[in-house]
Formats: C-alpha cells, sequence, structure tokens
C-alpha cells in the first residue's frame, strides 16, 4: 500500500511540473494561469505630442515692477531609454533618460535693424532629460506614474534677412531646469506598449541687475506626450 501512495505522489508532481513552467509568449503566469506583470525590464520607445511653451520677462525697480508673458505651441517628438523594476506586488520603479525636439518658436519683424525687413525668431530647439519614476500596479499590464529629474533645453535665436546677408545670424544657448509629470502605462504584450503622459519642465532662466532694474526671463513648457514601446 505504501508503495502504491509513493508512486502516486510521483506522478502528481510529475504531472505538476509542467504546469508550474507554463508561461505566455516567455512571460511566467502567475497562480491564476495569468501572464505575470509585464512591466520589468529594460525598454526604448519613440514619442511624440503637443507642447506650450512659456516665456515670461518680469522687471523690477525699487517703485514699480511689470511682467509680460507670451506662449507658443508646437509638436514635441523624440525618444526614451528605461529600465524599470517591479518590486513588491504592486510598486514598480524605474529611471530614464530621454531626448526630443520641438516646432514652437516665436518670431517678430524688425527687432534688431530697423526698417531693414529682418525676421527674428526664437525657437526651442533639443531638450535634454535623466530622471526616475515610480508607479502603481492597476493590473499585471497597467500602471500608473509619476516622474521626475533633470533638464538641459536649448535655444536658438535666429536673425534672417535675404536683402542684407551681413545682418544673419544664428546663436544657441543652453538652459538647465527640473520637469515633472505623471502617465498611465499599459501593454499590448510582453513586448510591447503603449503610454501617455503630462509632464512640466522649468529652466532657470536668465536675470540682470543695471543698479536701478532687475530684468528677468523665465521659460517654462506644458507636455502631453503618447509613446509607443519596445521592452527587452
Amino acid at each position: 500500500m505504501r508503495t502504491t501512495h509513493l508512486l502516486a505522489l510521483l506522478t502528481a508532481g510529475t504531472l505538476a511540473a509542467p504546469v508550474a513552467a507554463q508561461s505566455y509568449d516567455g512571460v511566467p503566469l502567475d497562480s491564476r494561469g495569468n501572464p505575470a506583470s509585464l512591466v520589468s525590464g529594460l525598454r526604448v520607445e519613440p514619442r511624440i505630442g503637443y507642447e506650450r511653451v512659456i516665456a515670461e520677462l518680469n522687471t523690477e525697480t525699487a517703485t514699480d515692477s511689470n511682467s509680460v508673458r507670451e506662449a507658443k505651441s508646437g509638436v514635441t517628438y523624440g525618444g526614451e531609454v528605461g529600465y524599470d523594476a517591479q518590486v513588491g506586488s504592486d510598486t514598480v520603479l524605474g529611471v530614464y533618460a530621454g531626448i526630443e525636439g520641438s516646432s514652437a518658436k516665436t518670431c517678430a519683424s524688425d527687432l534688431f535693424f530697423p526698417d531693414n525687413g529682418d525676421r527674428t525668431c526664437l525657437a526651442t530647439d533639443r531638450n535634454l532629460t535623466v530622471g526616475a519614476r515610480g508607479g502603481y500596479l492597476l493590473s499585471q499590464t497597467t500602471f500608473l506614474y509619476i516622474k521626475g529629474g533633470f533638464s538641459r533645453g536649448r535655444l536658438e535665436l535666429r536673425n534672417t534677412n535675404a536683402a542684407v546677408p551681413a545682418n544673419n545670424f544664428s546663436e544657441k544657448d543652453s538652459l538647465s531646469g527640473f520637469h515633472a509629470g505623471a502617465g498611465l502605462q499599459t501593454s499590448f504584450s510582453p513586448r510591447f506598449y503603449g503610454k501617455v503622459e503630462y509632464v512640466y519642465t522649468d529652466y532657470n532662466g536668465y536675470e540682470t541687475f543695471d543698479g536701478v532694474t532687475k530684468t528677468s526671463l523665465d521659460f517654462s513648457r506644458h507636455q502631453v506626450n503618447a509613446g509607443f514601446g519596445v521592452r527587452f
């Protein structure tokens, strides 16, 4: 009788082993037979979105102050590479680095050389980001996250005049700052995912003081992005 029981136990263990090792397209299954969390690992994504770039000029004296604000919209585009890890049953932590460009710019005529037909444009050039994010798993494939980190943006000032080539010039300058945002990411398969997010960026601007008037020029941007990525 003991031999029969031992054979039955060994047979049950042999049959159970393949079930425990089952997977869905290479992703282990949990105890309920569903794919385990699809949010961990190295990822690469292109993205595109809408942004609003804001420039604010402030002047201040001992007796008066003034502020002028101008905003321009544009398309932002770029990519991000990152690494995420599921820690615990419902928490995801990750790091990332990104690069993006923008079509947002503002232009004015005869700004530096009056009545010469010049056109001067200030445009947002490339933007670099490095940061970390943390998320809460809503399901095995979807999580809500917040993000934040360092930004390094570049501005381009360009003046053009077809009739007077000597007036043409182009200058670039970089500004450091921080960004913060939140988003929702979901996996379509074990390797592919999509996400939408909002990001706010604030840059350290320019400041001068001539002994009488303090002048500052600050830049910020609001972005709504959509990304489609692959996880390795």
